[in-house]
């Protein structure tokens, strides 16, 4: 028959379009006659009659209508199946919230889909740094005079790509980080991050990875997120760096108190975590209570809180180290110093002859921040015991005590867009003191926290300090200028 009633065309398109719809098992017992059919199909088609180059123009349509109304048909059902193709979107930041970045897929386990999840985000730095010296030349304590140079430079300071998700189980989390810099060379590696674990609730998410080692407030606090260009002189010289190793974290108390808190390999995961001796570990946790509620990001009040918000928090680390005087591939390692800047593994740091092998390293801090109508106040507190010397010679002290703190103050006048502040640090101990002060001008780019660009001055006296990432090098006096764009996503 060359006629079809409008249904049979509607379900003859709908099998075209939705082949799994019309695909059948034959009756137990019985095969498909493929030959038949084919004479059948055959006995329809008609001798001299083009093959159409689409299903619709096989079908003779007897009214315009009916025609108009298929067609109708064939688009709803095409667009159908084009929505229920996952495509990526993009979920920025909020006032509350880091951007969850580029969602590629997200499944539905309620359908029967494979529970899975994914998401792309991450940032980059681009700084120009300058330093202009005060010296030519400093002597740490084990006699070592060193050069203090001036620096002009440009770098993509940090950069960052993560991916972020579940698998197998919405409560199986986990994300992935490359981090890189160009500080170190542009042919340095990619040191990879990352934590996987069980999400029970809110109150709790427990697993392992390479994380922070959670030491200090300031050092906690993601990179995007700071009020200048980067953290605190205070902050660099006491914190812990990054470690494999197991954790916890969640919020409890409808989320007004905060916590993570774990055991890692060691203070950091380079050189002095991987050549540890003995099985020692590092001990570490932090803890924070926002009681006006939740307290957003960083210490900067770029959204202008109408009601004041608070954080009080504290951190704390116990870990028996072994003194390595060599730094890893990742520049944000840790190299214990002296407070004039001495790394305490080096030879004669702690007297004539003496060499440390091995050391107990415990860190207090308390930390407290305020932000309202565009203001914010940050201050932190640190507090470093290094005793339980062994190795060679003789120390010419048990134990080294070790104290300072950093302060910030800030002034969006302009909300969401200008902003001034104000920076300092200081360090102090038995072998020196070193201070920083400066600040500067952020500008975020658009009204968002995901693209700012900082301009901001430092002066440093005997900054006992050091890292590439960060303006500071040991036993370095002067003033640092530096400009930067961070982006966010």
């Amino acid at each position: 028959m060359r006629t079809f009633g409008l249904l049979q065309r509607v379900m003859l398109l709908v099998c075209f379009l939705q082949p799994a719809w019309c695909l059948a098992a034959p009756p137990p017992g019985e095969a498909w006659d493929e030959p038949a059919e084919a004479a059948e199909v055959g006995e329809m088609a008609e001798p001299g009659v083009e093959e159409a180059g689409y299903l619709q123009d096989a079908i003779p349509f007897e009214d315009p209508a009916q025609e108009a109304l298929v067609q109708e048909l064939v688009d709803q059902a095409v667009a159908a199946r084009l929505a229920g193709i996952p495509h990526p979107r993009y979920i920025p930041a909020t006032d509350l919230a880091p951007p969850m970045g580029l969602v590629f897929l997200k499944t539905d386990p309620r359908r029967g889909e494979f529970p899975f999840g994914m998401a792309l985000g991450g940032y980059m730095q681009l700084r120009w740094f300058e330093f202009a010296r005060d010296a030519t030349s400093w002597t740490d304590n084990a006699s070592i005079t060193r050069p203090i140079n001036n620096i002009n430079t440009f770098n993509i300071n940090r950069f960052l790509l993560s991916f972020h998700g579940h698998v197998v189980d919405e409560r199986l989390v986990y994300k992935f980080a490359l981090f890189g810099t160009t500080n170190v060379g542009v042919r340095s590696g990619v040191v990879p991050i990352g934590l996987a674990g069980w999400k029970f609730s809110e109150a709790a998410t427990v697993g392992g990875g390479v994380t922070p080692v959670p030491g200090t407030r300031e050092w906690i606090e993601s990179t995007p997120w700071t009020v200048g260009i980067d953290r605190s002189m205070a902050n660099t010289f006491f914190r812990p760096g990054f470690s494999p190793g197991a954790a916890a974290m969640g919020s409890l108390f409808d989320r007004t108190v905060h916590y993570q808190a774990g055991i890692w390999n060691a203070i950091d995961g380079g050189t002095s975590g991987v050549l540890r001796r003995g099985t020692a570990m590092a001990w570490a946790g932090n803890t924070w209570w926002e009681p006006f509620g939740p307290f957003g990001l960083g210490v900067s009040d770029m959204e202008h809180h109408d009601e004041p918000v608070v954080r009080l928090g504290t951190s704390g680390v116990y870990a028996l180290t072994t003194a390595l005087p060599i730094q890893g591939s990742n520049p944000e390692d840790t190299i214990v110093r002296l407070s004039d800047g001495t790394p305490i593994a080096e030879r004669n740091a702690l007297g004539p002859n003496s060499l440390l092998e091995q050391y107990l390293y415990k860190l207090a801090s308390l930390d407290a921040a305020w932000k309202y109508r565009g203001v914010g106040v940050a201050f932190e507190y640190y507090f470093r015991m290094l005793d339980n010397f062994s190795g060679e010679g003789t120390f010419e002290r048990s134990s080294i005590f070790d104290h300072g703190g950093m302060a910030y103050l800030s002034w969006c006048f302009v909300p969401r867009t200008y902003e001034a502040y104000a920076r300092s640090s200081a360090v102090t101990g038995p072998y020196g003191t070193g201070q920083e002060y400066g600040g500067g001008l952020n500008w975020y780019l658009k009204e968002s926290r995901q693209a700012r660009l900082t301009l901001e001055a430092l002066y440093m006296n005997r900054n006992p300090a050091q890292n590439f990432l960060y303006p500071y090098r040991a036993g370095y006096t002067g003033t640092a200028i530096q400009t930067q764009l961070m982006v966010a996503f």
